[in-house]
C-alpha cells in the first residue's frame, strides 16, 4: 500500500466534524435501541434502516479518513507522489459513493417512521414518493460517477494515457442535490400535519415537531453542498472537494439526529421522572404523618382480594365480583362490582369485562363496549410508535383481562 503522508491540509478539521457527527449518531442509536426494545417493545423496520444508515455514515467517514492518510485535503504540489494522489482519490471516490447510497437510506429511516404514523392513503403515497425520488437520483449519480470515464480506472487515476470522460456528471449531481433538499423540506414540515392531529398534550406535539424539523438544517446543508459540486471537476480535486465531503456528512448526520431524538422520548420521560424523584427525595410514596392518620384512606389488598391488616393478616373478601344484586326484581335496586386495573407505567386505567345474570344483559354489553373501546384507544399504533405505552402494560391488558393487576375493587351503583 505504500507509506502515507498523514493527515494534513484541510483534512484535519473536516475529519473532526465528521467523527463528531458519527459519535452523536452512535449515541442516539444506542438510546434508540434501548428505548424501542426495553421501554416500549416496538422495534420495527425503521430501526433496522436507521442502523444501516449509521453503518453507511461510519463507512463514509472511515474511507475519507483513509484517503486523508494519503493526501485528501491537500494540493497535488504538497503531496508530490502521483501514487499517493491516486490512492487518495480512489478512497475518496469510494467514500463519496457510500455517501450517495447512504443518503436515501437515511431519508428512508425517517420515511419508515412516518409510515408507522400515517393511515391516510395520500399521506402514505407522498412519503413513498419522496423516498423513491431520492433513491432514483442516488442510483443515477452512482452509475454516472463510476462509468463516466474510459477506461474505468481513469475515474481515479488521471495518469492513464488516452483516458477521457465522455459523460458529464454535472446534471445528475445537481439533480441529486435538488432532490435531497426537496425531501429534507418535506420530511421537516409534513410531520407537523400528522402530529398536530394526535391526542397528546400540545407541549409534547411541539417538542416532537421541532425535533423532526431539524430536517431544515439538513436542507440547508444540502443547499450548501450543491455550491461545492464544482470541486469535483477541478485539477486540485483532493483539496477542492473537502467542502462537498463535509456538507454531505452533515446532511446525513443531521437527518439521523432529527429522527433519533423524538424516538427516544419515552426514555427521556423515564429519566426525567427518576431525576425529579431524586431531587425531591421521595421514592414515590407519601409518608404517613400524625395528621394524616386521622384522615380516611384505602386499605391494602392482597392478590386474592383480601384486606391486608397492619399485623400482616388478611381479611378475605367473600363478596362475589362481577355480580348483580337483585331485590324484588326492581331495577332501582341494582348493584354491580367493577374491577379496575391501574398500570402506573402507562397511567392507563382499564375496566375489566364482567358477567351479569338474568335480565340485566344490557349492563354487560355497555361495560364490555367501554372496556373494548378503552383498550383499543390505548393500542393505537401512533401512540405505540411515539412511546406513550411502555413494555408489557399494553400487551397484558389487550390480550387477556386475567392479566390485569387489580389494585382496588369498587362498588358502582347503577340507578
Amino acid at each position: 500500500m505504500g507509506v502515507g503522508l498523514g493527515v494534513g491540509g484541510d483534512a484535519g478539521w473536516a475529519l473532526a466534524i465528521m467523527w463528531v457527527l458519527v459519535a452523536i449518531v452512535f449515541i442516539l442509536l444506542l438510546l434508540r435501541l434501548y428505548t424501542r426494545i426495553v421501554c416500549v417493545a416496538a422495534y420495527g423496520i425503521d430501526d433496522h434502516i436507521y442502523m444501516v444508515a449509521f453503518i453507511f455514515l461510519l463507512l463514509f467517514t472511515s474511507f475519507i479518513h483513509h484517503a486523508a492518510y494519503y493526501g485528501f485535503g491537500q494540493t497535488p504540489e504538497a503531496i508530490e507522489d502521483p501514487e499517493q494522489i491516486m490512492k487518495a482519490t480512489l478512497f475518496e471516490c469510494i467514500g463519496q459513493s457510500i455517501a450517495i447510497v447512504g443518503m436515501p437510506i437515511a431519508k428512508a429511516s425517517l420515511g419508515a417512521f412516518l409510515l408507522r404514523l400515517v393511515n391516510v392513503q395520500w399521506h402514505r403515497a407522498l412519503v413513498w414518493g419522496m423516498m423513491i425520488l431520492i433513491s432514483l437520483a442516488s442510483i443515477a449519480q452512482v452509475f454516472c460517477f463510476w462509468f463516466a470515464c474510459v477506461p474505468f480506472k481513469y475515474t481515479y487515476d488521471r495518469r492513464i494515457p488516452g483516458g477521457y470522460c465522455p459523460i458529464d456528471t454535472r446534471p445528475t449531481s445537481y439533480i441529486l442535490c435538488a432532490s435531497t433538499v426537496v425531501v429534507d423540506l418535506f420530511f421537516a414540515l409534513f410531520p407537523w400535519k400528522i402530529i398536530w392531529s394526535l391526542q397528546m398534550p400540545t407541549q409534547e406535539k411541539i417538542t416532537i415537531g421541532c425535533s423532526m424539523s431539524l430536517g431544515l438544517i439538513a436542507a440547508a446543508a444540502g443547499i450548501k453542498r450543491s455550491t461545492e459540486v464544482e470541486g469535483l471537476y477541478t485539477k486540485e480535486y483532493l483539496r477542492d472537494t473537502v467542502g462537498l465531503i463535509v456538507w454531505s456528512a452533515a446532511e446525513m448526520g443531521v437527518t439521523l439526529i432529527c429522527i433519533g431524538i423524538p424516538v427516544c422520548r419515552p426514555l427521556y420521560k423515564r429519566l426525567y421522572q427518576r431525576f425529579r424523584s431524586q431531587i425531591t427525595g421521595s421514592s414515590g410514596y407519601l409518608k404517613q404523618t400524625e395528621q394524616s392518620r386521622d384522615q380516611p384512606g384505602y386499605a391494602l389488598r392482597t392478590i386474592g382480594g383480601g384486606v391486608l391488616e397492619p399485623q400482616g393478616k388478611s381479611q378475605v373478601n367473600n363478596r362475589k365480583s362481577m355480580s348483580v344484586i337483585k331485590s324484588d326484581n326492581k331495577a332501582s335496586d341494582r348493584q354491580m362490582e367493577v374491577t379496575i386495573g391501574v398500570s402506573e407505567r402507562s397511567r392507563t386505567t382499564v375496566v375489566a369485562q364482567g358477567r351479569f345474570e338474568g335480565e340485566f344483559e344490557s349492563d354487560e354489553d355497555s361495560l364490555a363496549d367501554y372496556g373494548r373501546s378503552h383498550l383499543e384507544s390505548s393500542a393505537d399504533s401512533t401512540r405505540r410508535v411515539l412511546g406513550d405505552e411502555e413494555k408489557g402494560t399494553l400487551e397484558n391488558t389487550h390480550h387477556s383481562t386475567d392479566g390485569i393487576t387489580v389494585t382496588q375493587t369498587y362498588t358502582v351503583n347503577r340507578n
